[in-house]
């Protein structure tokens, strides 16, 4: 269903670059993911069958009211309207993922066993660039986990350069 996602984020995106705002609308977006996180019952308030549709769209009003474009207030009415109130989460990355292609950037999810110091992140963004021909945002992450080395995942794309899958490579060779 996440194309259904995909394609709210795309109308949202089309207005904004049409009013010339798509930076103003994600800044609102961030805002109102940002209040979604601190209060996580309010995405279950707003695709509750149990609570009136009406109901729902006038807290989704009051929550936001003058705090986003009202052309953005009227999409979340209406994915909440249609059910896919759920889906408002993955409809706001997906913006942020279209406003990133736009900008010729990348996005990079990495995790290491360690945290990474200001000039490995450098350096591994250069590599990234020259590797896809594009600005990279690394989006960086610890996972106490990982015995050692990265892992990135960037448009669909995973390369892992972890100690452990280093050592199930060489368990591979040994066992054939």
């Amino acid at each position: 269903m996440t194309h259904i996602s995909r394609e709210y984020a795309e109308a949202l995106f089309a207005l904004a670059e049409e009013e010339g705002k798509t930076e103003e609308y994600a800044a609102a977006l961030e805002l109102a993911e940002a209040a979604l996180r601190e209060q996580p019952g309010f995405l279950e308030l707003l695709a509750s069958p149990a609570i009136s549709r009406e109901e729902r769209m006038n807290a989704l009003s009051d929550a936001f009211r003058d705090q986003i474009p009202l052309s953005m207030l009227v999409l979340l009415r209406m994915m909440i309207f249609r059910g896919h109130a759920r889906m408002i989460p993955r409809m706001m990355e997906d913006y942020r993922d279209l406003a990133r292609e736009r900008r010729g950037e990348s996005l990079a999810q990495v995790t290491s066993a360690a945290e990474l110091t200001e000039n490995q992140k450098n350096a591994l963004r250069e590599k990234l660039e020259k590797r896809f021909g594009r600005r990279m945002i690394l989006e960086c992450r610890v996972d106490p986990a990982l015995l050692g080395g990265i892992r990135v995942e960037t448009e669909g794309r995973v390369l892992d350069g972890t100690l452990r899958t280093r050592l199930q490579e060489i368990k591979e060779v040994m066992d054939s």
